[in-house]
């Protein structure tokens, strides 16, 4: 079966929308990825809080599919696929334990007589990867052992669901995708057929290293992949397939399989780091698969792209509506519908299912110079009073921030070298501006740029000396810190202000007259001179 989306609907294509066969996790994974190295945590964290908080009162999460009154259901396999997800991240164990209890109390609801066996095997998958057993869990194993093909060689081993004849259509709506949940709920239970239908599942790969979509028609003696595969390669199937072997790759045979496939996933990655033309469901699930399959760089420009697709508020720049805060956008269309306001029930449905795909990947999005740590780089020096500065911003690829110049706040997104640049307009009196950045995870850094405007200085002391004497020379009005150069008969001295912006000198008078002590500051324009008299 294939759900596709479209904007505001739900496209299904094949059976009833029971089976809800869209996404997996490791087999039998029970337990969170070690965050990756120099990874970033909040975008994953963000993303947990909106999926766990899109349960209902039953803690089954729900798809609407339209505006009309009733037009929405309880998706159970949507639920499955946020309990892997959740499950992979962790951090939301309450809300993960709440939910496989309502599917363990709904289980005759998702797996039936009408919605074939690869519900059977999906949720029986994800029972046995959060340590459930028992009656439920031996019942729907035996279900998915009863419809694992054991007679006929040629797709000895396949996923099999009898075929109405009084229905128009064939009614096995099995394929490689509810072959991979079969595969990981015989091996994860012990079963003795598990070996048969792991065969005929690596039998779907093609030469090029993708899974195929669907089977081949059971009439054909020919059950594998070959040159002339009615249907092409998938990017789900093979994600989600390599995540299911996972526990098996030990095997050889698996572990060649699954080297292929990630070569393959490689080769499909756009230069953005997205796949399918920009599909945070399919970026999702292969950026899933590469991390977990050790392809670091991959997963990491897959995480960065799929950052980019999340609605992030952070700190008083708020650009999408509290409730939809943490969510992944399906594709580039959803994520500017989100800026215009709360999303209906339709849109979240859409970029629920997609947040369940790309919650894992978002695991490998890359930390800045201490994973996720933003950093302000402004002027070290003092600068012109009404001129134009640049504060540079460094951190996590595709971080949201919200930068605060003066009084003023506006969202930031970091490019894919975890960068950005600040114009900072300085006031035309000497005078401070402070730029502050903070992202959704609570980073913070600040900067201030000091900026001077024309001044006169005063110059204080002795206005006679006597030739060979020394004088004491105070200067006030300069900004703290604030390097002078003091000039008299020749000779200069140069010397920071205090913090109270004074600077004292001490001068010998060396010739006879009247001469002038000259101030310079920082700037052409900030100055200050006193006559002194030197006598004998």
């Amino acid at each position: 079966m294939r759900i596709t989306f479209v904007h505001g609907a739900a496209v299904v294509a094949g059976s009833a929308l029971a089976a809800g066969l869209c996404l997996v996790a490791p087999s039998a994974q029970a337990s969170a990825i070690p965050a990756p190295a120099g990874a970033d945590p909040a975008p994953a964290a963000g993303a947990a809080s909106y999926l766990a908080a899109q349960r209902q009162a039953n803690d089954i999460l729900r798809t609407t599919w339209g505006q009309g009154p009733g037009e929405f259901y309880d998706d159970y396999g949507l639920t499955i696929d946020a309990g892997f997800a959740l499950d992979a991240v962790g951090g939301q164990a309450a809300a993960l334990t709440a939910m496989t209890n309502a599917l363990v109390a709904s289980s005759s609801s998702y797996y039936n007589d009408f919605s074939g066996t690869g519900a059977a095997a999906k949720l029986s998958a994800f029972l046995q990867s959060q340590g459930r057993s028992g009656a439920l869990v031996d019942d729907l194993v035996a279900a998915v052992e009863a419809h694992i093909e054991a007679v006929d060689t040629d797709y000895l081993g396949r996923l099999v669901d009898a075929d109405d004849p009084a229905t128009e259509w064939d009614d096995d709506f099995n394929s490689p995708l509810t072959q991979a949940f079969a595969v990981a709920t015989l091996h994860d239970a012990g079963s003795s057929l598990a070996a048969s239908a792991l065969a005929f599942d690596l039998r779907q790969q093609c030469a090029a290293g993708f899974f195929r979509e669907a089977f081949s028609p059971k009439a054909d003696t020919e059950q594998g992949c070959t040159d002339d595969a009615p249907t092409g390669g998938s990017i789900d199937v093979t994600g989600l397939t390599v995540l299911m072997l996972q526990d098996q790759k030990a095997a050889p045979a698996v572990s060649a399989s699954i080297t292929k496939a990630l070569d393959w996933l490689v080769s499909q990655q756009g230069a953005d780091g997205s796949f399918n033309g920009g599909n945070a469901n399919s970026t999702g699930v292969a950026g899933w698969a590469l991390g977990v399959g050790g392809r670091t760089a991959a997963a990491a420009k897959a995480a960065q792209w799929l950052r980019g697709q999340q609605l992030v508020n952070a700190g008083s720049c708020v650009a999408y509506a509290a409730k939809d805060d943490g969510a992944v956008a399906l594709d580039a269309a959803a994520l500017v519908k989100a800026r215009s306001g709360p999303l209906g029930a339709v849109d979240t449905s859409v970029n629920t299912r997609a947040t369940t795909q790309a919650l894992p990947a978002l695991l490998w999005a890359p930390g800045g110079s201490a994973a996720g740590a933003t950093t302000l780089t402004g002027p070290a020096d003092f600068v012109k009073a009404g001129s134009t500065q640049s504060v540079g911003v460094s951190g996590a690829p595709g971080n949201t921030l919200c930068v605060t110049v003066g009084s003023t706040s506006s969202r930031v997104v970091l490019d894919a070298a975890g960068t950005a640049t600040i114009a900072v307009a300085m006031p035309k009196k000497t005078a401070d501006v402070t730029v502050s950045a903070v992202d959704a995870g609570g980073e913070t850094d600040s900067v201030t740029v000091a900026g001077l405007a024309k001044a006169t200085f005063r110059l204080k002391g002795r206005t006679s000396v006597h030739l060979g004497a020394k004088l004491t020379v105070k200067v006030t009005g300069l900004a703290p810190r604030e390097s002078a150069v003091v000039t008299f008969l020749g000779k200069k001295v140069k010397k920071q202000a205090n913090a109270k912006g004074v600077v004292k000198v001490k001068l010998k008078a060396t010739r006879l007259g009247t001469s002038k002590i000259k101030v310079k500051g920082e700037f052409r324009g900030r100055k200050g001179v006193r006559a002194v008299t030197v006598t004998r």
